[in-house]
This record gives structure tokens, sequence and C-alpha cells, in this order.
């Protein structure tokens, strides 16, 4: 049974045609016998010829905002007819659809990045090859690697997003020659392998006339930074030694560390901000990181929390016998005497024992009409006591510079 399966299905493939290296040598040589590659195919030259084009994303090699430079991985497809290359499958082998043949044996358009970040050069390789069909449509899939330029606006740093541009055009051909006819308005992803520093949210595909009346086909990337690295190894770690400087103000005076203490913090500060200076993209344009401006404001609230130091241990260790000033002191006594008002007095029994005999005792209770006030107002103020006021003061306007200069910005930035 199965040799009679096989006899039956040689007799039925003994008519199916096969094309052989030589019909195809043969097709070569009738397709490009008085080919003229530096003409533009198209037979009707009032129309312009169509070319579609699509764009295969890949991944994204590089991008340096100090740089301005973005480097994409990935792969074009233009597809266009050339009459000139169409033939009859009849004449050779009857099933030859298709055939590859070099870049440079075709006309292609020469393809260029506009806004390339160093040399200008056409896309593709005299040695890549393109696919021919017999009905003169062309195929040319070139790989690129592509450098364009790309100006970072880096205000929200580390939770910007990016829009960059790549354009391209073809020298000498204005769109009553060629036009370019995108397939899909959006990049093919399918492939594409993610970043671990920037996440793509959206591409775009359209063409433009530039001044010039050249036909433009860009392709827009919008992506947006990973900031997980850089809110764990950045920010939290700057927000926490900014709140550790307020710590002296908690710090008794008479451990005599207090000076230190905030210097040696504030020298903590500059740096590790000296370290993830390196780490800061560097931008004037269109504006400077407001994390660069945040740091600022770090150095400067340690440099004043210093100070406000300094000038407090000064007052706990002034003269006793210099006068306060009024209004001071005035200040301190109201602010003692509202704490005071809002206790009660508490009412206090004594009870009084007297043993007149062994065996009966009389117990008198005695209610004073005024109970005994633990803390009553005292109106002499020393200096410790206006220094110990001073830190408190320090402490909470510290505290709210510190929230607005750390959280605040922080929500402006990340929203």
């Amino acid at each position: 049974m199965d040799k009679l399966t096989l006899f039956f299905l040689l007799s039925n493939l003994r008519d199916v045609w096969c094309y052989t290296i030589a019909q195809e040598t043969q097709l070569h040589t009738d397709l490009f016998s008085g080919y003229q590659k530096a003409i533009r195919p198209g037979a009707d030259r009032t129309q312009p010829l169509s070319i579609g084009v699509n764009f295969l994303f890949i991944s994204i090699k590089e991008f340096s905002e100090e740089e301005s430079k973005l480097a994409v991985i990935g792969a074009f497809k233009f597809t266009w007819r050339d009459n000139r290359l169409a033939w009859d499958m009849n004449k050779y082998g009857g099933d030859l659809q298709d055939t590859s043949v070099l870049q440079e044996t075709v006309w292609i358009p020469n393809v260029v990045n506009l806004n390339c970040f160093s040399t200008m050069k056409p896309l593709g390789s005299d040695s890549l090859s393109v696919r021919v069909y017999n009905s003169g449509a062309i195929s040319w899939i070139p790989p690129v690697l592509i450098e364009s330029t790309c100006d970072a606006d880096v205000t929200y740093y580390p939770f910007d997003s990016q829009t960059c541009v790549m354009r391209f055009y073809v020298p000498g051909y204005y769109p009553n020659d060629i036009i370019f006819s995108p397939g899909s308005s959006e990049a093919d992803m399918f492939q594409y392998e993610e970043n671990n520093l920037w996440k793509v949210t959206n591409t775009r595909m359209d063409t433009v006339l530039n001044s010039f009346s050249f036909q433009e086909l860009r392709i827009h990337i919008e992506m947006t930074r990973r900031s997980s690295y850089y809110i764990a190894g950045l920010i939290l770690p700057i927000c926490l030694m900014s709140f550790l400087q307020i710590m002296v103000f908690i710090l008794p005076e008479e451990s005599g560390e207090r000076i230190g203490f905030s210097v040696t913090v504030l020298l903590a500060v500059a740096v590790f901000l000296t370290i993830i200076q390196d780490s800061l993209p560097e931008a004037s344009e269109p504006s400077v990181s407001l994390l660069a401006y945040k740091l600022l404001a770090d150095v400067l609230l340690g440099a004043v929390i210093t100070t406000s130091a300094i000038f407090g241990s000064a007052i706990y260790h002034k003269n006793e016998t210099s006068p306060i000033p009024a209004a001071v002191k005035q200040l301190i006594l109201r602010c003692n005497t509202r704490k005071t008002c809002c206790k009660k007095s508490p009412k206090v029994t004594i009870v009084v024992v007297e043993k007149i005999q062994p065996k009966d005792a009389v117990e008198k209770k005695i209610q004073p009409e005024d109970a005994v006030n633990e803390s009553e107002n005292d109106d002499v103020i020393s200096w410790r006591d206006v220094g110990k006021w001073f830190d408190k003061c320090c402490l909470l306007f510290f505290i709210v510079c510190l929230s607005v200069n750390n959280i605040v910005l922080m929500i402006f930035i990340a929203s």
C-alpha cells in the first residue's frame, strides 16, 4: 500500500516546474542588460514614486543627556515598484517568483539621517541584498544603528520624560519625484528589548515638508526614565542626611558635642553631594534640573543650621550679668504663662494624726484654701532659658524648611 501511495505522488509531481540556477542567471542577465540604476523607477514620470516604509524598533543602545545623543538599533523596511525589473515566470522555469540582488545593482533611495550625531551617510551597505519580485516590487530591509541628536529636558530629573525625533530624507528628490508612505503610524515594537534606564511609552511615524521643500520621514520616540534606582540611591539618602542635621538642636548643650556634630554632618552632606554630582545631567537649556537647586538648598540650609547651632551655644554660655532684652524676656514669660494656665492646680489634703491615748486616735483633716502649685511661674529668666527657647524655635523652623525643600519639592517634581 505504501508503494502505491508513493507511486501516485510521484506521478502527480512529474509536471511540477522548478527553476534552475541557469535560469536565474539568465534572468539576472536579461533584467540588468541596459538597466540604469541612477534613474529612479516609475513608468509614469508625472506621478511620484511611492515608497512604503516601516521601522522595526529593536533597542535603545544609548541616551546621553550631556552629549545630546540618542543611539537606536533597528531596521527599516522600504518597498517600491520598479517596472523595469518585472518578468514572466513562464520563461524561467515557471516558479521563479523572486530573486535576490546586491544593493549596489539596483536603484535604491539614498536615505540619510538629517540630524545625525556624527558622520552623515546613507543607510545600508553595498554588500546588502534586496529582494526583487516578478511583479517589479522591491523589498529593501537595511539594519541600522541610528545616532541622532536629541536635546534633553532635565528639569524634572530623575522623574523626567524625553521625546526624541529622528529625521530622514532623500537628497536630490522632491515630493514630485518620490514620497514616503508609512505603512503604520507607529514603529514595530514586537522585537523590542527593554532598556534598563528608559521605558519607551510611545512611538510615532509621520512625514513633513521642510523649508527646502524636501519631504522628511520623522520617527518620534517618547520615553520615561526608570527612577527606582535614583530614589533608593540618591533622593532618600539626601533627605535622611538633611533631617539628621536638625538633631543638633535636640542634643544637650552640656554634652559639648553640638558644634562638632553639626560640622561633621555638614561635611558629610557636602562630600555626598560631590559624589553624586557626576550622576546629575549637565544641562542649562531649557532649564537646570530642579534637583540641582534642591541640592544647593540643602547645602545652604546645612550652613545656616551650623551657624544657628554656634549662635545657640554662644547664648548658652553668655555671662549671666549681661542684661536680657526686654522683648525676649517678655516673650518667654508669656509662653511660660500660657503653659502654666493650661494646667489645673491640684488639691492637697493634709491629714494630721494626734495620739492622745493608745486606744483612741483622732484624725484631723486640713484643706488649705490655696493649693500648692508646683509649676509656679518664675520671673527670673536666665540666658540658659533663652538658649533653650532659641533651640526650640530653630528646631521647628528648620523642620518646616527641610519639609518644604524635600517633601514638597519631590512631590512637585514627581507629579
